[in-house]
């Protein structure tokens, strides 16, 4: 049985929905394998994690261990769970008329940010293990967008591993200290099979595969299950894969499942200050001597992060890509803030309209 990441506590959190759910004949376990404008693609497992049949009900039926396409458009699924709308990886308990009851509580959850003004986060995947960041080291490795997808895998609650791609082109002294961050960093080539065998033998659980397009994560993911994905030709000009993937889809394979995705050409910073934190632990552990608490890590006398710079201890540019990236999500906070604030305006200026009038309607009633 291929593997798909039910466990005794996805279990446990199934059977209290389906007691919150009083009525219900039976709850369907499933995890969201894709999803598509106005429909999802669910692998449905029975109590003991093994393929499940087909909802009586379901709108598209499918064999045993083939994903059921389900409508989001129709009435009776769980449109007002704080969670809608279910996303790539979540578990939910379906019915037997193919209504999505419910959408089990997230362990983990990544979001990419915008990279507008509009300081809003698009909804990747739950319920991952590890973020694997594929990171091609021909052109030059990109140590800022490295660094940009370790600060999501920490605010996700994931686990980020880094996958130096095309390591057969580069110089091995090169991708030193790329890493920082991450548990684990591996170089190879996508293509070799015995490089890959390696990362199989350590990999388990879920696994979502990041990159920025061309980064060869369609061929590692292929490698990785066997799998025939269409697989982009490399441009000798570049040394630039093509991008072939468009859309999130889970795949399992036989000890752990694998969330490709398509390609970013640009990617914002996370909101989340404590996640970029732990991504420059360096930075954090230098900034507890600091002189003051607070300290910006500016022209503050007595910075210890700056002494560290100026010493060479830290990597000046590695200090300004954290500066930055802290602004950045500070200003993100600060829009998201005042949109948030915005809306419950207007939602308190709807309450209060429907206030008068109904006191007018009253009011007229009376004189009546």
């Amino acid at each position: 049985m291929s593997f798909l990441g039910f466990d005794e506590r996805w279990a446990a959190y199934l059977k209290v929905a389906e007691m919150n759910l009083g009525g219900v004949a039976r709850v369907h376990g499933g995890r969201i394998a894709a999803v598509h404008r106005g429909a999802v693609e669910v692998l449905l497992v029975d109590e003991t994690g093994a393929p499940d049949g087909v909802p009586d009900g379901a709108a598209h039926g499918a064999p045993d261990g083939a994903p059921v396409r389900i409508d989001l458009d129709i009435p009776g699924h769980c449109q007002d769970s704080e969670s809608w709308p279910p996303v790539v990886g979540d578990w939910v308990g379906v019915d037997d008329s193919g209504h999505i009851l419910d959408i089990l509580p997230r362990r983990t959850y990544l979001t990419r940010p915008s990279v507008g003004r509009a300081a809003l986060e698009q909804p990747i995947c739950a319920n991952i293990d590890v973020v694997l960041i594929v990171e091609p080291v021909v052109p030059a490795a990109s140590r800022g967008r490295i660094e940009r997808f370790v600060a999501l895998a920490h605010a996700s609650g994931a686990r980020p591993w880094l996958v130096l791609t095309k390591a057969d082109l580069a110089n091995p002294a090169d991708l030193q200290e790329l890493g920082d961050g991450c548990e684990e960093v591996l170089a190879l080539d996508a293509r070799s099979a015995v490089d890959v065998a390696r990362l199989v033998e350590l990999l388990s659980g879920t696994v979502v595969v990041v990159g920025r397009s061309g980064a060869g994560k369609s061929t590692l993911t292929n490698t990785l299950l066997g799998a025939t994905q269409t697989v982009g030709t490399v441009r000798e000009s570049d040394h630039k894969g093509r991008h072939t993937t468009t859309g999130r889809q889970l795949v399992c394979g036989e000890h752990f499942a694998v969330i490709d995705t398509p390609g970013v050409r640009a990617l914002g910073a996370t909101m989340d200050t404590e996640a970029i934190a732990d991504t420059f632990a360096d930075i954090r552990e230098l900034a507890a001597s600091c002189h003051f608490a607070n300290c910006s890590h500016g022209r503050e006398p007595g910075c210890a992060v700056r002494e560290a710079c100026a010493s060479g201890a830290l990597d000046a540019d590695r200090l300004d890509r954290y500066l930055r990236l802290m602004a950045e999500a500070e200003r993100l906070r600060s829009r998201s803030d005042a949109r948030t604030a915005r809306s419950q305006d207007r939602h308190a200026s709807k309450e209060n309209t429907r206030g008068r009038r109904e006191t007018m309607r009253l009011k007229g009633k009376n004189r009546g």
